[in-house]
Order: C-alpha cells, then structure tokens, then sequence
C-alpha cells in the first residue's frame, strides 16, 4: 500500500425519520434520492430474490421515489417484499487521489434494524468533539472487481439477429463478462496490529 493509500476516513451518518426513529422504506428512499443526486446503483434483498438495482424511476416523484431493477425471469418485484436495501453511487477512483476526494459512497436500510449513509474519502482523521455519534475512522482502501454475468435469457434477449458470419449475429448468447467495482476498507487491530478488511463498498455500475 502507497502512503496516500493510507490516509483514509470512512464516515457514517444515520439516517433517521422526522421522529428520530429507524426509516420506512419511503423514507429512506427519499433520502437516498435527495442526497445522492439521484444516479445510483444497487441491490435489493428480497424474500423472493436479490434485484440489481439500475437506479430511480425518472417517472416517480422526489418524495416518493422508485426503483428501477433488472428483471428476473418467473418472478415480479416487490418492494414490500425487501428486507435489505444497498444504494451507492457510483464513483471512478482517480489515479492520485487527493485530499478531500470521494472514493465511495454508499446508502444502506435494513427493514426493523436501521439505516445509514456510508463515505470514504480521502483524508486524515481530525480529532473530534466528545459525545459526536459515529465518529469517522481512519484506514486503508483495496480495489477489486466482481465479475457479472448475464443470465441465457437476457443474452439472447440482446443478442443480434442471424445477418452474418459474426457468433454474435447468429442468435448466439453474448458472453461478454463485465467488472462490478467496489473498494474494501481496511484498518489495523489495535492488539496485535493485524490489518483486517472492515467494510466494502461498492462504485461500479451494473452492465
């Protein structure tokens, strides 16, 4: 890991309701959507399935905003049906980052449990006030890559028409694999000085 690679802050803040309790679903989601600016990827757990989620219904209203998800044969989305929810938006690392610049961030709900907005940046960690409720911590960051793959159907869904000696024009499956990017936050045990991976957040957006 490079020095600059070191100088890391991972800040948590709690999404809360106007009464101070955990978040609806509606609530959360009106969050996510004001604060994110609205580009956002995800993924969705539900009782029925894990969704990738492809970003907001541009259709839907700020205050009750939507998703928009991938579709999965023989099934139907639901969201009264979710019991996690990861929002992030979606982020380029640079080459040299510099202080101050945004390498993730990521909007989570836990249906009953709770609800936070995750940002690593770039930066050393300030001493705070006593008594500041999730306090931001320092450490390093690991890129890696998470293969995608298409389902058949979705493949052949995309695939061309047979026009020529092309595999890809003869009603042939794309088996083009893409990189889902994320980063991994890691920090130092205080005991015996291990690094160990904390968090992982994702930046990538689904292909």
């Amino acid at each position: 890991m490079t020095d600059k690679n070191q100088k890391m802050i991972l800040a948590q803040s709690p999404i809360l309701s106007e009464s101070g309790d955990t978040p609806c679903l509606d609530v959360f989601l009106a969050y996510a959507r004001t604060h994110s600016g609205g580009d956002v990827q995800g993924l969705a757990f539900a009782t029925n399935g894990t969704w990738p989620v492809l970003g907001f219904d541009q259709g839907s209203s700020a205050e009750a905003p939507k998703l928009t998800v991938a579709q999965i044969d023989g099934r139907e989305f639901d969201p009264t049906k979710l019991f996690e929810l990861r929002l992030w938006v979606p982020v380029k690392p640079p080459d040299e980052p510099a202080e101050g610049d945004v390498l993730a961030h990521e909007y989570r709900w836990v249906n009953g449990v709770g609800a936070v907005e995750l940002m690593l940046t770039v930066g050393i960690v300030k001493a705070s006030s006593e008594g500041t409720e999730s306090a931001p911590v320092g450490g390093w960051f690991h890129k890696v890559s998470y293969l995608q793959h298409k389902s058949a159907a979705t493949s052949k869904e995309e695939s061309a028409p047979d026009t020529g000696t092309d595999q890809t024009k003869q009603g042939k499956p794309d088996t083009t694999t893409n990189g889902m990017s994320a980063l991994e936050f890691i920090q130092e045990e205080d005991k015996y000085g291990n690094t160990v991976v904390v968090d992982q957040l994702f930046t990538g957006r689904w292909n």
